[in-house]
């Protein structure tokens, strides 16, 4: 298990530089506007630049160590083979970098140790707790992707990707060790807009859209964070 201590970083960078931009355009404009015509337009940038701070739905990962543990089902998996261990190691690098959690087993270890140990899918959950990891860990993230698509059944000319997910936390040592702790679901989608197809976009380009989204759908639930207003997803 590597140790380490919590700390955050803050995303979007860019927002920022956007929102800047935009907050010294209006500067300019100043001397042609009036003051209410001003702050309309610093309101409207600030809407559209601009970002939030969104609390964390779950904090019960700070001071403790945890596991990600992701699943799906059998077609998904051999369609899409490396969506849950990619699913796990970048879950756990983002919770490793901004949750607060004393420790964690990485992902590749997970990854090895639920291939190794098939018959963990039978488990009652909180066994993945005591198991994983030579002493086990305090808690373990369940993803369990529910649905991955990358457009509809029967229509391959057409985007239109689909990715949802369950996402439970086991507390080991709770009372009712396999109630959950917590319980989410999450729906991303992409393309943004209709009328996308192979030649714009290609099926992996999609699917690694996809994913990228769930993860930071995945990984914002665990620690406060900012969100751009114009984010759509």
């Amino acid at each position: 298990m590597i140790q380490h201590p919590g700390h955050r970083q803050r995303p979007y960078p860019k927002t920022r530089l956007r929102l800047a931009a935009a907050m010294l355009a209006a500067m300019v404009l100043g001397g042609s506007l009036g003051g209410c015509q001003l702050a309309g337009v610093m309101a409207a940038s600030q809407e559209r630049y601009g970002s939030h701070t969104v609390e964390a739905e779950y904090t019960g990962l700070v001071g403790k160590s945890y596991a990600v543990v992701a699943w799906t089902d059998r077609s998904t998996q051999m369609e899409y083979p490396a969506l849950t261990p990619s699913l796990m190691q970048r879950v756990d690098l983002v919770l490793a970098a901004n949750s607060g959690a004393s420790g964690h087993i990485e992902g590749d270890a997970v990854t090895d140790y639920l291939a190794n140990t098939p018959q963990w899918v039978a488990w009652p959950r909180s066994r993945l707790a005591d198991e994983l990891g030579k002493e086990g860990v305090d808690r373990v993230v369940l993803i369990e992707v529910n649905e991955f698509r990358t457009n509809e059944p029967g229509n391959e000319y057409l985007w239109n990707g689909v990715a949802w997910a369950t996402v439970s936390v086991i507390e080991r040592g709770a009372e009712g060790s396999d109630a959950e702790a917590f319980r989410k679901e999450i729906r991303v989608t992409f393309p943004d807009a209709t009328g996308y197809g192979p030649e714009e976009i290609s099926k992996q380009g999609v699917a690694s859209t996809l994913l990228k989204r769930l993860v930071d759908r995945v990984g914002w639930l665990f620690y406060e964070h900012d969100e751009p207003n114009a984010l759509k997803y």
